[in-house]
């Protein structure tokens, strides 16, 4: 299958992407959360911490925590508590503050200072998501550097237009929440290296990639600064800022790391991707990273899920508790993972006992069925959630189905490759009336695909 959405290769593995979109990151895992105090509306305790640039402390940097903004993406977000600053040594404690009741996720903020080569940057911003407000108090330790940067902002990309506006409507709080809480899996913020605690078993990160964006970003902090004005061409002459910020331009040219960081995350193919790589630092403080020879196709971040009996995947779903179903059909299954990456599924996957033909197309109606189209014997399978259950459908209209949708009334919607029509399903499997469909003077032949108007 083509493994990401919208897909490259085809393999025995499936990457759930973090930055497509907003609601994108709802495919991921639902946020850290839990209170730890009796109450949401009190002072939380200090926590300790240190900003770097790269593996060196960086003094005098500006730190203010804040809140996401709430109403719509990209909203202002809120200063939480009194902004700071770090020590000589690069460390700080956070300021009493107070959670607001309604606990929203958290990020922490840090722009200046003086790095190690001992001149101030004005271009330096560094970025942590810390999760809710009250799990804050739980973190032992923030290690604040460019890894935990491109963690977060990768993963809240779709809900950010700058370092100080993330947020989200009041109708996807909870992707926002599940997006913070990709942050954990990309990155360890008590170390400040990737891979996070959360990443799941059997799943993997491209690690080099996630450490070349790293000492990207570390060649411009770790320097005096610049602007974009200072070279003509972004590689031969000019700051090393001054070059990031030139090649990482969109309709103006960005001031600081964040902000280039989130334009490569929001035009991961398009912005200068060898000549970004080129920019890591020559003393770079991540490893494994890319090779300055060998830059990647694009930057996007994805993670890398196995098992559950995925076998060349074709189709995904993701049903209303975050769940992802998978179409197998090598393996004549589909597989059922949990937002963190667990196979529901098992290690073989859903057979429909047995009855799966080279599974294709999957979509999952508003009771959470899925609906899997088997090719190879020209059935319609509904699989219960969880797979505690399943019914086949098999009729004469079927023909090597394929790509299947569900509408706003429930009617289940297949394409036939086989003899180029269309059929339609009531939720109980029944066909609706004048199913199939030849699509005359449609112009279809050997369809694979389909999608309905929810209304």
């Amino acid at each position: 299958m083509e493994s990401m959405i919208g897909g490259r290769t085809r393999s025995d593995r499936i990457k759930l992407l973090f930055l497509v979109s907003a609601g994108g990151a709802a495919l991921l895992l639902g946020g850290c959360s839990g209170s730890i105090l009796g109450s949401l509306q009190h002072s939380v305790p200090v926590a300790r911490g240190i900003v770097l640039g790269g593996q060196q402390p960086v003094a005098g940097v500006n730190l203010q925590l804040y809140t996401v903004g709430s109403g719509s993406y990209g909203a202002a977000a809120i200063p939480l508590g009194p902004a700071f600053q770090t020590l000589a040594s690069g460390n700080f404690n956070f300021p009493s503050y107070t959670c607001p009741a309604s606990n929203p996720q958290t990020f922490l903020v840090g722009t200046g200072g003086t790095p190690i080569n001992g001149s101030p940057n004005a271009n330096l911003a560094v970025m942590a998501g810390l999760g809710s407000c009250t799990g804050v108090a739980s973190l032992p330790y923030i290690s604040m550097n460019e890894l935990t940067t491109v963690a977060t902002v990768w993963s809240l990309s779709g809900f950010m237009t700058s370092p100080t506006n993330i947020g989200a409507p009041a109708s996807n709080t909870a992707g926002l929440a599940n997006a913070f809480a990709a942050i954990n899996k990309v990155v360890n913020l008590q170390t400040g290296q990737a891979i996070g605690p959360a990443l799941p078993a059997g799943a993997t990160l491209p690690i080099a990639e996630i450490n070349a964006l790293g000492n990207i970003l570390q060649n411009c902090i770790n320097s005096a600064g610049g602007s974009a004005s200072d070279t003509t061409d972004g590689l031969t002459n000019g700051t090393p800022c001054g070059k990031l910020f030139f090649l990482t331009k969109t309709s103006t040219a960005p001031t600081d790391t964040i902000t280039a960081a989130l334009n490569i995350a929001q035009h991961p193919g398009s912005l200068n991707i060898a000549y970004l790589n080129d920019l890591q630092s020559p003393t770079p403080a991540f490893s494994p990273s890319l090779s300055v020879n060998a830059p990647p196709t694009d930057w996007t971040i994805a993670i890398n899920y196995t098992g559950g009996g995925l076998s060349k995947p074709r189709s995904v779903a993701v049903d209303a508790s975050a769940n992802v179903w998978v179409t197998n059909p090598s393996g004549n299954s589909v597989t059922e993972l949990s937002n963190t990456g667990a196979a529901i599924s098992g290690s073989s996957g859903f057979t429909a006992g047995g009855t799966l033909s080279a599974p294709y197309g999957v979509a999952i109606d508003l009771n959470g069925y899925a609906w899997v189209t088997s090719s190879g014997n020209n059935q319609l399978a509904q699989i219960a959630p969880l797979g505690l259950s399943y019914t086949t459908f098999q009729y004469n209209g079927l023909d090597v189905p394929e790509g299947v949708a569900i509408d706003g009334a429930d009617n289940v919607w297949v394409v036939n490759n086989g003899n180029s029509t269309f059929s339609a399903f009531s939720n109980t499997g029944s066909p609706l009336p004048a199913s199939p469909y030849s699509g005359s003077g449609g112009g279809l032949n050997a369809p694979t695909s389909i999608a309905v108007n929810p209304k």
